[in-house]
């Protein structure tokens, strides 16, 4: 393994505690406690004595962890450390450090010396932990949009995997061939007007070159360079062009995927192993890069979150790092990457030793690995209305997909609910 236990063990004499074995409690969500936590907390807590690492109740989800940890830095009852996703780890960063009640990792990192970081991390990587310039949070979980394909289907169309369009009018051309071939088959599932948070809308902002807040993070971008109509046009177009019908929920979409009904369907590499254990032996089911307008500047918002520290304790500080270092580390990486199929965060996972190895044999999970270098920002509103400014956008989008509303009208309503909503 790649933790030091020795180091723990000096850690914890410094701290005056080298007989007792420092407990450390763990916030995350539901959906990710059983597939990803419980397993690394396991294998963590048997391969030392020193530390014991539990978690709390887990929330149902990435805006429920935030509104928690919220509610606990107004009582001070914060866990010692917790999973807080990209897109809201600013927001919440910014009012605990006000506080003094969030840990800058940079220093703990410093003292790792040597190559340790460049060796373990890139800077693209590490900037999404980073708010204002200060590392509150480690890279835990990381994806980018992919698309997910049955390649029998495309076969029938009359292509094939490896010859899979890269740009958008060539995607919904092969989607409305797909959706030619009978009744009971559909195209292409982009499910933005259905997703539950905002995360496939970014997509469609980013992979023009856009941004969906400026540098300071407090005013909308998104509709710079008319990229908040193109977005509307092209969500519209999936419907007319690629048969994609909104009427049915996103439950139904995965499950006609599954079920061989459905050609090409968008979705988190963290979908990567459930969707492969769906299918099983069902039909030959690949994974491709995802589509971007604009191949010199376009990127593609990085989903996951980030581990951070809120523990004041030092002896407890000091655990809580080296089960962040497990966690990030090629190992907890490699682990992480296998039960779930997400985008490993260190560099050193990608060894033949680790996943290289393991991708080489398996190319159906290493399509992550292979949009490295359109990993952007996931950005988050300032505040706490992420969640409400995203049901109302997302009612928007629904309107100008089912052709209610136009891409025109759309685009501005998208910005007036932002705007209206982000600062209070």
């Amino acid at each position: 393994m790649s933790i030091r236990i020795a180091a723990i063990a000096a850690a914890l004499v410094s701290a005056g505690a080298a007989q007792a074995q420092v407990e450390i409690t763990c916030l995350t969500n539901a959906g990710h406690l059983s597939r990803q936590h419980e397993p690394l907390a396991q294998m963590f807590n048997e391969m030392q004595d020193e530390v014991r690492v539990t978690y709390a109740a887990p929330a149902q989800n990435y805006a429920d962890t935030h509104l928690k940890l919220f509610r606990a830095s107004a009582t001070n009852t914060l866990p010692d450390c917790a999973f807080e996703a990209y897109n809201q780890l600013p927001s919440l960063a910014r009012a605990l450090a006000e506080r003094g009640q969030i840990i800058d990792l940079g220093q703990f990192m410093e003292t790792e010396g040597g190559d340790w970081v460049a060796d373990n991390y890139s800077e693209q990587m590490l900037k999404l932990g980073q708010v204002d310039g200060t590392q509150y949070g480690m890279p835990f979980n990381a994806s980018v949009i992919q698309w997910y394909v049955n390649a029998d289907l495309l076969e029938q169309a009359g292509t094939s995997v490896e010859d899979f369009p890269t740009d958008w009018d060539g995607v919904l051309a092969l989607a409305a061939k797909i959706d030619a071939l009978g009744d009971d088959i559909e195209g292409i599932s982009y499910a933005v007007d259905q997703w539950g948070d905002d995360w496939p809308f970014q997509v469609l902002i980013e992979q023009q070159g856009g941004a969906m807040l400026n540098d300071a993070g407090d005013a909308v971008a998104f509709d710079e360079g008319d990229r908040g109509l193109k977005a509307m046009e092209i969500a519209r177009r999936i419907v007319e062009e690629g048969g994609y019908d909104p009427a049915t929920d996103l439950e139904t979409q995965t499950t006609a995927f599954t079920e061989g009904k459905l050609g090409i369907y968008a979705n988190s590499p963290a979908s990567a192993k459930l969707l492969q254990e769906r299918v099983g032996g069902a039909f030959d089911l690949r994974s491709v890069k995802f589509t971007v307008w604009d191949d010199a500047n376009g990127t593609l918002p990085t989903g996951g979150n980030a581990a951070i520290m809120l523990t004041q304790d030092e002896a407890k500080q000091k655990a809580v790092w080296e089960y962040f270092k497990f966690l990030t580390g090629p190992k907890g990486q490699e682990i992480t990457a296998k039960n779930t199929g997400y985008l490993p965060t260190n560099k050193a996972a990608l060894k033949d030793e680790y996943l290289g190895a393991y991708y080489a044999e398996n190319p159906y999970f290493a399509t992550p690995s292979s949009q490295y270098d359109r990993a952007g920002a996931w950005y988050g509103y300032p505040g706490t209305q992420s969640e409400k400014i995203w049901r109302e956008q997302r009612s928007i989008i629904r309107a100008v997909m089912l052709g209610e509303t136009t891409p025109e009208d759309g685009a501005a309503q998208l910005k007036s609910a932002a705007e209206d909503l982000m600062t209070r």
